[in-house]
């Protein structure tokens, strides 16, 4: 196998290796939420995630950076999304705050 550097230095047209490209910038700035999760999410809850986002028929894009993988969409869909419940741990869809106790 034969390894490739590129070593042609960064120019003004050019992005640097540790940035999204401006399309895929433009891209995700078109959604207007964002769910953050961390990279290392097991892929067991990371594709039931995504399967059931998919089956709900939400529009989103999925985008990673460094330490985490980014789910965008648009607002009112976080019913399907994963999130962090009281309890620290990610579930998918919003914890009932009607049985969560902040003194707890």
């Amino acid at each position: 196998m034969t390894k490739h550097q590129i070593t042609q230095p960064v120019g003004e047209n050019q992005e640097a290796p540790d940035q999204q490209p401006g399309w895929l910038e433009a891209l995700r700035r078109q959604f207007d939420a964002e769910v953050h999760l961390p990279s290392d999410i097991s892929q067991e809850f990371l594709s039931a995630a995504l399967l059931f986002v998919i089956e709900n028929k939400v529009d989103f894009g999925l985008f990673h950076e460094a330490g985490r993988i980014i789910i965008a969409h648009f607002g009112g869909d976080e019913i399907y999304l994963p999130s962090q419940w009281s309890d620290k741990r990610w579930h998918i869809g919003l914890e009932d705050k009607e049985f969560f106790d902040p003194g707890d």
